[in-house]
């Protein structure tokens, strides 16, 4: 017969002390205490994905090495590179380069810093003040590299600083041409410069250039080299002719690097 029909005394409580104990036990265990750890599970996941490229490249013994192998194992996985203000004077400009390869790579680590010298392959485009050229670069560049998160190592900035002097000096000499400046293109030049006459012939020839207007020239591309401070340049002009025709012209530059500036030594 059921406990409600029985005569007498109160009803029997459905759990004993000691289930009704167990289950607040139970409920404890499955609580806030417990969500902790399952929180922090879910958000170092999230962490992992979203850095799952950059983590993917890291080799874990390369990580536990000493500095030059880890810089040189960045290094190896940069392929790409975007250089801001590379027209200079604030005035914009940018460089894309992809692919960006590293070679002959020599590192000198002190002091947490690592001072690298190594020959820089890239290709890309550079677009400035409405104009567009392709790029084309070999140099030997030197630069530092600082401990950072992920990457182990990351540039400071100045990875391309010789590949920006030679575009500067290059962009001066396309201002002053379209300007029909003489005198600020004679300012680009070495007084070393070697080409037919030296540089008092050069003067003049630009004078004469000057005051006869010629057909008005595009630069379309630019083959850069550099080595330590000397440059050569190869640069593909689209020029406009006579009843609109557009012709091609290629000049071939040299520069060297004088008190901190890249200057013309021949072909202007």
């Amino acid at each position: 017969m059921p406990p409600s029909a029985e005569g007498g005394g109160p009803p029997r409580p459905l759990f004993s002390e000691r289930e009704r104990a167990a289950r607040r036990a139970r409920a404890a265990r499955v609580g806030a205490p417990y969500l902790v750890p399952l929180a922090l599970a879910a958000a170092a996941a999230l962490l992992l994905w979203r850095y799952r490229a950059e983590l993917g490249a890291i080799d874990l013994p390369i990580a536990a090495a000493g500095p030059e192998a880890q810089v040189k194992e960045a290094l190896r996985h940069q392929d790409r590179a975007s250089l801001a203000d590379v027209y200079g004077f604030h005035a914009g400009g940018t460089a894309e380069l992809r692919p960006v390869r590293f070679a002959d790579v020599t590192v000198s680590a002190a002091d947490g810093k690592a001072q690298v010298v190594a020959v820089v392959e890239a290709q890309g485009q550079v677009v400035w003040r409405g104009e567009r050229a392709d790029l084309s670069y070999v140099g030997r560049e030197t630069f530092r590299m600082v401990p950072c998160s992920i990457a182990l190592w990351c540039a400071d900035g100045q990875q391309f600083e010789r590949l920006r002097g030679v575009l500067s000096a290059l962009f001066r000499r396309a201002d002053a041409t379209a300007a029909r400046d003489a005198e600020a293109a004679a300012r680009l030049a070495s007084d070393a410069y070697a080409g037919p006459g030296g540089k008092a012939a050069l003067v003049s020839r630009l004078a004469e250039q000057a005051r006869a207007p010629g057909p008005e020239a595009h630069v379309r591309a630019w083959q850069v080299r550099v080595e330590r401070d000397r440059a050569v340049v190869g640069e593909d002009q689209e020029v406009a002719a006579a009843a609109g025709d557009v012709g091609r012209r290629r000049e071939v530059y040299t520069l060297v690097r004088e008190d901190g500036r890249w200057r013309f030594v021949d072909g202007l």
